[in-house]
């Protein structure tokens, strides 16, 4: 992988993360697809520092492109999720309509990690 290829992928996540940080403390505080969307960003943060470790990308570009890794996985990890999590869908709760925002926000990163075809 191209050290252009791990910069786009990393170019998502801050805009995730700062959505589910919204959801945090807003209505998706305490919905089950918070704490999903933490743990999947998560690993994808993790497998992304995992295909940098192998790269054969130039040594300090591989510690910087880390370094950003290593950042965003703190704050994936510190988004805040409630003790006891449910569906707000399912509960009746949720007002933010047919979909889940939540959801819909870790989708975003797919529109920059998967291969163009």
């Amino acid at each position: 992988m191209s050290i252009e290829l791990f910069e786009n992928k990393l170019r998502a996540f801050p805009i995730v993360l700062n959505a589910l940080e919204a959801c945090s403390e807003d209505i998706c505080a305490k919905c089950i697809g918070l704490e999903g969307a933490k743990t999947k960003v998560g690993k994808l943060l993790k497998k992304l520092g995992m295909d940098l470790e192998a790269s054969s990308i130039p040594e300090d570009k591989k510690v910087e492109l880390m370094t950003k890794i290593n950042d965003l996985s703190k704050k994936s990890e510190e988004l805040k999720v409630a003790d006891e999590c449910i569906c707000q869908k399912t509960a009746g709760n949720c007002t933010i309509g047919p979909g889940c925002f939540v959801n819909g926000a870790v989708d975003l990163i797919s529109l920059v990690t998967e291969p163009k075809e």
